[in-house]
C-alpha cells in the first residue's frame, strides 16, 4: 500500500512521540539500540539512494559537470582514508596527533559539495572557495575548530538537518501536517528541558558501551551551559547530562525513523536483488559484529556513519536552497 505524503507527515508525527516518549524511559539504552540496529541499515541503504542518484552532484550532462562529480568523490575517498590512518595512529599505535589536518579535509568536502551542486559561476566558485580556506586557516587555532565538525557528524546531522528536511517537504507541498510535523519535532527536542523525571540509573553495560560518545554529551552540556561537562558522573546521572541523552536519543531514534517511513516517497529501496543482498550481509555482519563488542562495532561502523554523513552533503546544499527558494517565492 502506498501511502500519501499527508499520511506519512502523520506517521512521522506519531513517530516522534514514540521515539520521544522512549527517550525519557530509556535514553542511553535507546540510542544504543538504534544506532547498533537501525544505523547501520540506514547507512546502507542511503548510500545505495545516493548512489543512484550521482550524489545530487550533477546537473546538466557534460564533462565539466562528470569531472567536478569524479573530483568531488576523490576527495570524499582521501578524507575517509585520512581520518581512518588518524584513528589507527592514534588508538591502534597510541601516537599522539592533532586530527586537524583531517578535519580540514572534512570541511573542504562540505565546501566543495556547495561548489558542485549549487554555485554554478565559475568567479563565485572562486571566491566562494578562496573565502572558505580564508576562514578554515583563522578558525583552525580554535577549539570549536574540531567541536563543530564533531557535531557536524552527530547532532546537527541527525537533528538539524532532519529538520531542514521536513521544512523543505512541507514549503514545497505547502502542506500544513509537513509544517505541523516540524513543530512536533521542535516540541519534542525542547520537552526534554523542560520536564526531567527522577529515577534513571545507567547500568554498567550501557556505560562501557557509550563511553566513546561521552565527548558528544560533555561538548553540548557545555554548549547549553548546563554544566561543566567535565566527569562521567555528570554525563550518566546530572539533570543536564540526562536532559542532553534523551535528546540525543531522539534525535538519533527519529533520524533513521523517518528515513525508513518515506520509502515509498523516495523508493530507496528499488535497487538490484544482488545489491539488496549484499547490503542485508553487510547489515547482518555488523549486527553480529556489535553483538560480539560493541566497543568494535561503534568504531568500525563510525567510519560508515561519517561516510554517510559526507555523501549527503550536497543533498543538504540542495534543501538549504530549496527552502531559500520556496521562502522566496511566497514572499513575492
Amino acid at each position: 500500500m502506498t501511502l500519501t505524503t499527508t499520511q506519512i507527515n502523520y506517521l512521522n508525527i506519531g513517530l516522534m512521540i514514540v521515539s520521544c516518549l522512549l527517550a525519557f524511559r530509556f535514553p542511553f539504552e535507546l540510542f544504543l539500540f538504534s544506532y547498533a540496529i537501525l544505523g547501520p541499515l540506514h547507512y546502507l541503504t542511503e548510500i545505495s539512494w545516493l548512489h543512484d542518484r550521482k550524489y545530487f552532484t550533477e546537473g546538466k550532462p557534460g564533462k565539466r559537470v562528470k569531472h567536478a562529480h569524479q573530483g568531488w568523490l576523490i576527495l570524499v575517498a582521501l578524507t575517509m582514508v585520512a581520518l581512518i590512518v588518524g584513528f589507527v595512529a592514534v588508538e591502534g599505535a597510541g601516537e599522539q596527533a592533532s586530527p586537524k589536518w583531517e578535519i580540514t579535509l572534512f570541511y573542504l568536502v562540505f565546501v566543495t559539495a556547495l561548489l558542485v551542486t549549487v554555485i554554478k559561476n565559475r568567479l563565485a566558485k572562486a571566491i566562494t572557495l578562496a573565502v572558505s580556506l580564508l576562514l578554515l586557516a583563522l578558525f583552525a587555532r580554535s577549539r570549536y575548530y574540531i567541536i563543530l565538525a564533531f557535531f557536524l557528524v552527530t547532532i546537527i546531522h541527525v537533528l538539524i538537518f532532519t529538520g531542514t528536511f521536513i521544512l523543505y517537504g512541507a514549503l514545497k507541498g505547502r502542506s500544513l501536517s509537513g509544517i505541523l510535523s516540524l513543530v512536533v519535532l521542535v516540541a519534542c527536542a525542547i520537552s526534554f528541558f523542560v520536564y526531567v523525571p527522577d529515577g534513571y540509573i545507567a547500568g554498567h553495560y550501557v556505560r562501557q558501551s557509550y563511553r566513546s560518545f561521552n565527548g558528544l554529551n560533555s561538548e553540548l552540556i557545555k554548549l547549553f551551559r548546563l554544566g561543566s561537562g567535565t566527569t562521567a558522573a555528570e554525563v550518566y546521572e546530572s539533570h543536564s547530562g540526562l536532559m542532553i541523552m534523551r535528546l540525543i536519543a531522539f534525535a538519533y531514534t527519529y533520524h533513521y525513523l523517518n528515513w525508513f517511513s518515506k520509502t515509498s516517497i523516495i523508493k530507496w529501496h528499488e535497487v538490484p536483488k544482488s545489491r539488496t543482498a549484499v547490503m542485508i550481509v553487510m547489515w547482518l555482519g555488523a549486527l553480529a559484529l556489535y553483538a560480539y563488542d560493541y566497543d568494535t562495532g561503534m568504531a568500525v561502523l563510525y567510519f560508515m556513519s561519517i561516510l554517510h554523513v559526507m555523501l549527503e552533503f550536497p543533498l543538504n546544499h540542495r534543501t538549504f536552497t530549496g527552502i531559500g527558494k520556496e521562502l522566496y517565492a511566497m514572499v513575492v
